[in-house]
């Protein structure tokens, strides 16, 4: 029975119940609009942040962390994805498509690539790949990327950016480790990454990638440890998630004393 209908024939018969009567069918009308306009088909809210990006310092830990929150999150997770998606594209090894990651043409290369493009093909083939790639993962949402321009590359609005360091001796140990050198040279491979990538965003971009105001979050891993940093990304892509909405409860016909 229509609401409007059992309200208004109470009213009839007591006048006492006169004062509640507009009150509930205000109500009842905001419902009916909420319902119709969901039954439209009202755009959903939707999470305030789709992507990660994670743009690192050499040996800070930025893949260790993505793998973390990529874990929590149920997320996909791209580094060395990205390598091995080009190069199937490209038909080429990974370690050969290794030679061009991150790397920034050179202006010689922009000159001599018209008249000598048998030689550069490779480099821009993977520029125009990894591109394609990112911007394709990004749309599809729900990943974190690891560095590769990705910070520059996609919608500043909905994309957490994240800037992971940690101080050059802590990530000179952290890579003699994994590399099985000396702490010497592996503080000399971190400053010669950073300074290769760096250039990348630079050339490719024209982006300072060691500024921090490109960033949301630039976290130091050193201090905060890997578990904490991608602790409090997660914590930020959660906050941003949508809250789940509460059902309304039926308004019943209000009696008429």
């Amino acid at each position: 029975m229509d609401p409007y209908d059992e309200t208004s024939r109470a009213t009839t018969h007591r006048i006492g119940g006169f004062r509640s009567w507009p009150g509930s069918v205000v109500r009842w009308i905001l419902r009916r609009g909420a319902d119709s306009r969901e039954a439209e088909g009202a755009t959903p809210p939707s999470p305030r942040f789709r992507n990660v990006c994670i743009s690192r310092e050499a040996g800070a830990g930025g893949g260790t962390v993505a793998r973390l929150v990529g874990t929590h999150l149920d997320w996909r997770v791209y580094d060395h994805e990205l390598l091995e998606a080009i190069a199937q594209r490209m038909e080429l090894p990974v370690d050969d498509v290794k030679v061009f990651d991150e790397l920034a043409p050179s202006v010689v290369q922009d000159w001599i690539l018209p008249l000598r493009e048998e030689h550069y093909a490779p480099q821009e083939a993977y520029l125009d790949h990894l591109a394609k790639l990112v911007l394709a993962i990004g749309r599809s949402g729900e990943s974190v990327i690891v560095g590769r321009g990705a910070s520059f590359l996609l919608p500043r609005e909905e994309t957490l950016l994240v800037r992971v360091i940690a101080p050059l001796k802590a990530r000179g140990a952290r890579l003699a480790e994994r590399m099985g050198v000396s702490v010497r040279t592996a503080r000399r491979a971190a400053r010669d990454l950073d300074r290769r990538r760096n250039q990348f965003d630079r050339t490719m971009h024209r982006v300072d990638s060691t500024d921090p105001h490109q960033y949301d979050l630039v976290l130091d891993t050193h201090s905060l440890g890997l578990s904490i940093a991608a602790e409090l990304l997660v914590k930020a892509i959660e906050s941003g998630m949508p809250k789940p909405q509460a059902q309304p409860k039926e308004e019943s016909t209000p009696e008429v004393a």
